[in-house]
């Protein structure tokens, strides 16, 4: 009982250290752009200029320095340190500070009402859903995760009225790697379209004002992929032994596994369903 109260102790204090980790990461980054309408265009710091689109810059990167302009529209950018959006208008002209969008020319307007990108974890950006008065749509996996199948299955939550099409889109750095239309809750990635040792972002997007939603994923080295598969099959050998079942959670979570901790969380609290340390282990890695 000691080994396993001592296990049980560790894994909650790792979790909550884990759940802040992710504000150092985003320093460089003021956010990402939650919405494009009309015309706007990005000037990067290093003088790159790019024409927005909404089909094709929704959840691009704005770093310090930045300049996003708007002749007719709105360009939102929501903050990763702030926690808040920020709104560029009609002949205007926003400059990306630490957290935030200053005017340089026209009005930017903070916004209420978006939930920001979160910060599980290093490098990630959590899940996000850009928020209507009624939402209706929600990623559901891999949001904030390393995953280790590189022809991942990507699930939501549609409850968006009229027509059940939406699309799909996964994204590495500026460019769209692959895009579909489906009428379901989820789609299968295709084989060969993700590559071991990157990151992305996905979106999913029902075509309906505000009701964007998606996350971010990750694939580790081919070998670092073979060894965690191996370790957690170590683990789960020993599955009767409770230490081994939390020792195995704590790895998982450790290295960003967070969508296979979740499951293995969820056997745990139907094994336990009244213990509130895992609840809340639970809500430390959402």
């Amino acid at each position: 009982m000691k080994t396993v109260s001592t296990v049980l102790l560790f894994i909650l204090c790792a979790a909550a250290v884990f759940a802040g980790a992710g504000e150092v990461s985003a320093a460089a980054r003021t956010g990402y752009i939650f919405d494009i309408k009309g015309t706007a265009e990005l000037r990067s710091a290093e003088g790159k200029t790019i024409a927005l689109k909404r089909s094709e810059h929704i959840l691009y990167a704005v770093r310090e320095g930045d300049r996003i302009s708007v002749q007719k529209g709105r360009v939102v950018v929501a903050s990763l340190k702030e926690g808040k959006g920020f709104e560029i208008g009609d002949n205007s002209e926003g400059l990306a500070k630490p957290g935030r969008i200053v005017a340089v020319r026209g009005k930017v307007s903070e916004l209420t009402g978006l939930h920001t990108p979160g910060s599980a974890t290093p490098g990630s950006m959590g899940g996000f859903v850009v928020r209507g008065v009624r939402p209706c749509i929600r990623a559901i996996s891999p949001v904030s995760t390393t995953i280790l199948d590189p022809a991942p299955i990507l699930s939501w939550e549609n409850r968006c009225p009229g027509d059940r099409k939406v699309t799909v889109k996964i994204i590495s750095g500026d460019t769209v790697v692959y895009s579909a239309e489906s009428e379901g809750s989820s789609l299968k990635v295709p084989d060969k379209v993700l590559a071991f040792g990157n990151e992305y972002r996905w979106i999913v997007d029902s075509g309906k004002v505000n009701n964007v939603s998606g996350g971010v994923f990750s694939l580790p080295s081919e070998a670092e992929a073979q060894e965690f598969s191996r370790k957690i099959a170590a683990f789960r050998e020993r599955k009767e032994d409770l230490s081994f079942r939390l020792s195995c959670v704590f790895f998982l979570v450790d290295n960003n596994l967070n969508d296979m901790a979740r499951a293995e969380i969820k056997t745990l609290k139907a094994d336990f369903p009244d213990n509130e340390n895992l609840r809340k282990m639970e809500e430390g890695i959402r």
